[in-house]
């Protein structure tokens, strides 16, 4: 054993390097566990009775660790879940012979962590039939008036229209379509990458791998109407870009003076004469140059800013239909109507996570199963 000279910290890039996917700085997966794992290595130093070495740390480490998480103003999900990638970290060092066991899991060490809240299948916000009604109608109504004051300067109605049925019936996560701005592999979804005559869209999935998903038929045409008033310069632009002018003006200057030499007298003098988004979205396809795309923090916002247009109230953590809630809204629909596998197949999933996730549902047909059998028995 090589513990005594070996500092807890010093085999961190290597764990993380074993944990990335798509090459070393990409994912958020890798930057959790960096962030959790570099918060206990701080913890370890400021800790009075705490060595820094692997052959200083035991059991009553990680239960005075666990103990100042609960102390501090965390929800206890999150608390579990840095503990986990701190455990995840040390159970690698012991795999990799830097550690005996692995302390972390003992149960005394466990002890202060708060207990599991027992959160069940079907808990979190799922879309309904009832909220794919209502935001459906809404959108559509929005997008049809503004298609009558505004002509082909609609565009961000039809954007989020084409957004809204997106996540109501792909099944698709919002960070696969939706740009991320700690990962640059993430840039959201682009039209190069959508078809919609296959009814397809190719995305970087969670497992960092391109994956090509459904677009039902619901979304394609949303979708198709969408773009022939975005008239997209190329297959670079992306699918849902933003409306933030001062994004788009910043793009605007960026691209004429590196792509086009122009000076920054030149590119404010053109600057100054536009007017608005339109205006900004012409000059950027006449010049073959791609804005932003919408980010995942930007979707939320879309999605909020819908739900109190149209009324839409919900309780819980989330008070609007949260992107995820669509994906987890269509896992619903396709587990009830065509099955586990079918479902998986949909969400980008192994069947034993879809299972387990809508384990709901199967409890409910079966409860409904078991009560005709006794009734059939009894009869």
């Amino acid at each position: 054993m090589t513990t005594e000279s070996t500092a807890v910290g010093d085999p961190l890039e290597a764990f993380l390097r074993s944990k990335s996917k798509g090459g070393e700085g990409s994912g958020n997966y890798r930057r959790n566990l960096e962030r959790c794992v570099e918060d206990f290595l701080e913890w370890l130093e400021s800790d009075s009775r705490s060595g820094t070495t692997f052959d200083d740390i035991d059991e009553r480490t990680f239960r005075r660790y666990a103990r100042d998480l609960t102390a501090r103003d965390l929800a206890p999900g999150t608390i579990r879940t840095y503990y986990a990638q701190v455990s995840a970290y040390i159970g690698w060092c012991v795999r990799e012979g830097l550690l005996e066991a692995n302390y972390a899991q003992r149960n005394v060490a466990k002890e202060p962590l708060p207990a599991n809240d027992g959160r069940r299948s079907g808990d979190q916000q799922a879309w309904t039939d009832e909220h794919r009604l209502l935001i459906t109608r809404h959108v559509d109504e929005r997008a049809h008036d503004a298609a009558d004051e505004k002509g082909f300067g609609a565009i961000q109605e039809f954007r989020d229209r084409a957004l809204v049925y997106v996540l109501c019936y792909s099944g698709v996560r919002g960070g696969e379509i939706f740009a991320d701005p700690k990962d640059d592999r993430r840039n959201g979804l682009r039209w190069g990458d959508v078809s919609l005559d296959d009814q397809k869209m190719t995305v970087l999935a969670k497992k960092q791998d391109w994956s090509d998903r459904s677009l039902t038929k619901q979304a394609v045409n949303p979708m198709r109407r969408y773009k022939s008033l975005l008239d997209p310069a190329s297959d670079d632009w992306p699918v849902f870009p933003t409306f933030h002018l001062p994004s788009l003006y910043e793009t605007l200057r960026t691209g004429l003076r590196n792509e086009y030499g122009w000076s920054t007298d030149e590119v404010e003098s053109f600057v100054d004469e536009l007017t608005g988004q339109t205006d900004v979205f012409d000059a950027l396809r006449e010049r073959d140059l791609s804005p932003p795309s919408i980010n995942t923090d930007g979707a939320r916002r879309i999605m909020r800013r819908l739900c109190e247009e149209a009324d839409l109230e919900l309780e819980g953590k989330h008070d609007y239909l949260a992107p995820h809630g669509g994906r987890r809204g269509a896992g619903e629909v396709m587990v009830r109507q065509r099955g586990f596998t079918a479902a998986a197949r949909l969400l980008d999933n192994s069947e034993e996570v879809v299972r387990k996730s809508y384990s709901h549902i199967e409890a409910k047909e079966m409860a409904e199963d078991a009560g005709e059998a006794f009734i059939e028995h009894d009869s």
